[in-house]
């Protein structure tokens, strides 16, 4: 593997163990087989290191939606008691 592959290679905590094997054991191959395999299984292991990242994005995106959410709900109950409270003072004559 060349240097810039090293670099390139996504975090092996975001890859499948079952990719980090399978890239094992083609390393162990004769080297033929090794240049015809080990492409598609780095590949493999990038596109799973993607989609780990994205959904790790969107998980932490939903997590911040959820909170927002649950802010604005927070808000809007607060403004509902203010305004009750206004009416009842209002309606008093005051």
């Amino acid at each position: 593997m060349t240097a810039t592959a090293a670099t390139s290679a996504p975090s092996t905590s975001q890859v499948p163990a079952e990719l980090l094997d399978l890239r094992a054991r083609i390393r162990s191959m004769p080297a033929e087989i090794r240049a015809e395999l080990e492409p598609l299984a780095e590949d493999a292991c990038e596109q799973a290191g993607f989609r780990a990242r994205a959904l790790s994005l969107a998980r932490e995106a939903l997590q911040q939606f959820r909170l927002e959410l649950a802010a604005a709900k927070f808000d809007l109950d607060a403004t509902r008691g203010e305004r009750e409270a206004l009416r009842r003072l209002t309606d008093r004559g005051f």
